[in-house]
């Protein structure tokens, strides 16, 4: 089995080897969700442990999120400019001493602080971890590999504040972070075995920021743009649920802590299985017609929740779980397709990536509070909304002549790329101009 997955990988992994690397990026994958959602079951703990407002309180999210998607931004181009490993360590450091000084704040002035450079952390963690599927794994195999992966994106949500409230069973607040510190640790220990997947050559030669200013020259592929934007309405009402989920459950339902809990794992656990819903479907199925298929399905699953989710939590719950593995499918392949669209700067094309998810989701966990009728009015109303969106922007791509790599028109970029021996794209091809002319800056 090792031997026959050391051949997926196109930059060798002395010591981590094939498997130890998809662990690396499955626990890089699950560093954000943890850090995002497990400590809410604490905030009331922390608003009396600190004698603050819950609006103080609320500061350590709103900060780590605004932080994240900073370093998203920022660290993915710099890892073209000075490699994958160095900018990884540095990351996953940064995470774990903060997640470490978190534990041993003494006011919530120091908690904010130290929040704020664990996302920066983070943010390092997962720029980079997308862009090293792509560095190191077969193009055929980057879609099992990000099917992985990507249920961490789904799962994590859904179950951090599970285990949030069953470690407050037994400590304070205060073992949430340390609990983080652990994961940080343990993503230590593989990022110093972690082996460089970007060579010398392939990097961008310019300077600083024009490393980060090559954020711009992918967002100007209009094709990488323009999926980004379709496939990212997903994550507006599914993080619209996990913003408002417990108040659907305990208050609308009436359903006790631990039952909540229950509808949460249950959901999260069978989400798990859409990334292998698609490698299944994959066999029979194109990635533009499954795509439209998603798509209709997932609308009228908000259609059902407007319909029937207000009944009873097991109606709610089928109807989110049937978008929510729509969600769970489309990650993996439209991740792939995306990254697809850059032959260079994937590094950059990951913070984009990522930041875009992150921006819409806070998005949606901020409409999710508008004062609707209910909340189960409200994701409905949100599924319904953000999925004609994105189909009306999915009909208006396949009729543009914008091209799309893996699902129409021409390679990366749009040029013709050269095949290399298998038939597949040349590495690099597309993107040598730019990084001659990133020397030249």
């Amino acid at each position: 089995m090792k031997q026959k997955m050391q051949q997926w990988l196109v930059r060798p992994q002395g010591k981590l080897g094939p498997l130890g690397l998809v662990v690396l990026l499955v626990a890089a994958s699950l560093v954000t969700p943890l850090s995002l959602d497990m400590y809410t079951p604490a905030v009331p703990h922390m608003t009396e442990a600190f004698d603050t407002t819950a609006g103080t309180v609320n500061l350590t999210l709103v900060g780590y999120f605004l932080f994240f998607a900073v370093g998203l931004l920022v660290f993915g181009p710099l890892s073209d400019r000075y490699g994958r490993r160095p900018v990884l360590l540095a990351g996953v450091v940064t995470y774990t001493s903060a997640s470490g000084l978190c534990a041993l704040a003494l006011d919530i002035e120091m908690l904010i602080v130290f929040r704020v450079v664990q996302a920066l952390g983070a943010g390092a963690v997962s720029a980079v971890a997308t862009a090293v599927v792509k560095d190191a794994f077969k193009v055929e195999k980057r879609e099992a590999i990000l099917s992985i992966v990507q249920v961490m994106f789904v799962v994590g949500p859904v179950l951090s504040p599970v285990v949030g409230a069953l470690i407050l069973q037994v400590f304070d607040w205060r073992m949430t972070f340390c609990a983080l510190g652990a994961v940080g640790l343990f993503c230590c220990a593989l990022a110093v075995l972690f082996e460089e997947t970007l060579p010398q050559e392939e990097r961008y030669r310019g300077t600083v920021l024009g490393s980060i200013g090559q954020l711009g020259a992918v967002a100007k592929n209009k094709g990488f743009s323009s999926f980004l934007a379709i496939v990212g309405l997903y994550n507006l009402p599914f993080m619209a649920y996990i913003a408002v989920g417990s108040y659907v459950y305990i208050s609308f339902f009436g359903l006790s802590e631990l039952e909540y809990s229950v509808f949460f794992a249950v959901a999260a656990l069978l989400t798990a299985a859409g990334p292998f819903i698609w490698l299944k479907a994959s066999r029979y199925v194109s990635a533009r017609r499954f795509t439209g298929i998603l798509l209709v399905a997932a609308a009228l699953s908000g259609v059902a929740m407007l319909l029937a989710g207000e009944l009873s939590p097991v109606l709610f719950c089928l109807t989110f779980l049937v978008f929510a593995l729509t969600e769970a499918c489309i990650r993996p392949y439209s991740t792939n397709i995306l990254l697809s669209q850059q032959e260079g700067d994937t590094g950059a094309a990951s913070s984009l990536i990522n930041f875009a998810h992150t921006a819409i989701g806070c998005a949606g966990m901020l409409l999710a509070v508008l004062p609707w009728s209910s909340y189960v009015q409200g994701i409905g109303v949100l599924i319904v909304a953000s999925m004609a969106f994105a189909g009306i922007g999915w009909i208006a791509l396949l009729k543009s002549r914008i091209p799309l790599a893996g699902i129409k028109g021409a390679s990366p970029s749009g040029q013709a790329a050269p095949l290399a021996r298998d038939g597949r794209p040349g590495q690099g091809a597309v993107d040598a101009s730019s990084r001659a002319k990133g020397s030249a800056r």
